[in-house]
């Protein structure tokens, strides 16, 4: 690297930027070719290399989308509806894509099977349904790969410096990577939401629109975002103690209307979205959930400094969007615990963001990089441990004639096809209960 900088020194910025240009054409190239050569967890790891090496977004398109297909299949690959002891809600969704027929129909079959009433979603799957006629395996990997190519795009709207490796970093973040196997919706939602909120900032009524789009995707999490869509221009600005004290004010105001609603509607109405919410409103604490609470915590102290000294409008905006949320999950943790991954969602997308405009503020520099370096480190261990125990026993239409940490491009191919022609199963009884 430093004999390459000497180089570039001597030459013009245009060929300057045309050499960068060329090397990074040259290893997406290699990178591209080692993915049906080397197992995957290697080559997600060359891939965060490569997200360090070059900042900005040149030709990355296309790894992304690798990316995205291959982490759509290895989850969509998994054998489905035993995961947590009956916690993992895919069941329902199958349930419902399987018995989806006349248009007429999709919302009483989505009510009826998958218990929501979202009507984009619900287009969705039943337009899904009616191409593949039905097929499962299909449905969770559109689902799931539509999902990442939508954090993707999100990313790449902001205009953060680094958009790769900040995808990188969210979706390779293991209790995403969990959540995406039974949070469909919600996790289709996030980014359609927050790319609304933020573009409100200069378009507002385009940004209420992609809002309602997110929105439609999944109500609650459209319902838990949409007071920082009336807060507008209040995001722009830096919080002086004064304007935090009076948003507590409000906010606890608005929790105590909201939930003696909630449970005067249910007391006399027997709708099952509000029973469903009222039956976990109460005061059940639970700390099951709060490492992951506790990262994001950090992270949102760590960057106080940079927003202390910072002008940076776009800093100002994300570092109160996570604070925001961040605080929303502390109160969580008091009265609905064990949802507390339901309020995290959206922290996925933001905390990359956060972190590097933080990143600008933070010395010593070295420290800064050891950090990342740390972290990237520990989200691949994650990673490779999820899959190491293969609780979900991913690809199980495959021969076992490898691990699946064994797994590289040409097995993914191989077994796609396997997929294609069989179709998944999965088992229902914790629903049909």
């Amino acid at each position: 690297m430093f004999v390459n900088n000497l180089a570039i020194r001597e030459l013009s910025p245009v060929d300057s930027i045309r050499n960068r240009l060329a090397l990074c054409g040259f290893g997406v190239s290699v990178l591209l070719i080692l993915w049906f050569i080397v197992p995957t967890i290697l080559w997600l790891a060359l891939t965060f290399l490569f997200a360090l090496s070059f900042h900005q977004s040149y030709r990355s398109n296309t790894l992304a989308l690798v990316v995205s297909a291959t982490l759509a299949f290895l989850v969509s690959s998994r054998y489905v509806g035993f995961l947590w002891g009956g916690a993992d809600d895919m069941p329902s969704y199958f349930m419902a894509y399987q018995n989806y027929r006349d248009y007429s129909g999709m919302l009483a079959t989505s009510l009826i099977y998958a218990k929501h009433a979202d009507f984009l979603f619900g287009l969705f799957s039943w337009a899904v349904a009616a191409v593949s006629d039905n097929h499962a395996f299909i449905y969770y990997f559109v689902t799931l790969f539509l999902t990442y190519v939508l954090i993707w795009c999100f990313f790449k709207m902001t205009g953060v410096a680094n958009p790769f490796l900040c995808f990188l970093l969210t979706v390779l973040f293991y209790k995403l990577f969990q959540s995406q196997w039974h949070l469909i919706r919600a996790c289709m939602a996030i980014p359609i939401l927050l790319s609304g909120i933020l573009l409100a900032r200069n378009n507002f009524k385009k940004g209420f629109l992609i809002f309602i789009i997110g929105g439609l995707f999944h109500f609650s999490t459209f319902f838990m975002l949409f007071p920082l869509l009336l807060l507008g221009r209040y995001l722009d600005k830096k919080w002086q103690a004064a304007d935090i004290i009076k948003f507590l004010v409000l906010f606890f105001g608005a929790v105590i209307g909201v939930v003696l609603s909630v449970k005067l509607l249910s007391a006399t109405t027997s709708n099952y979205m509000l029973n469903k919410i009222a039956t976990r409103l109460v005061f059940e604490p639970s700390f099951a959930k709060a490492p992951t609470f506790l990262f994001m915590l950090i992270i949102n102290i760590a960057a106080i400094p940079g927003y202390l000294r910072t002008s940076n409008i776009h800093f100002f905006r994300v570092f109160n969007i996570f604070s925001f949320i961040n605080f929303l999950c502390l109160c969580a943790i008091f009265v609905i615990g064990d949802e507390l991954h339901r309020i995290l969602l959206p922290l996925y997308l933001l905390y990359p963001l956060v972190l590097f405009y933080a990143c600008e503020y933070l010395n010593p520099k070295p420290l800064l990089y050891v950090f990342i370096v740390g972290l990237i480190s520990f989200l691949l261990f994650a990673f490779t441990y999820v899959i190491w125990i293969n609780e979900s026993n991913f690809y199980y239409l495959a021969p076992l004639e490898k691990h699946p940490l064994e797994f590289n491009g040409v097995d993914h191919v191989r077994h796609f096809k396997t997929y294609l022609i069989e179709d998944i199963t999965y088992y229902d009884g914790y629903r049909n209960k």
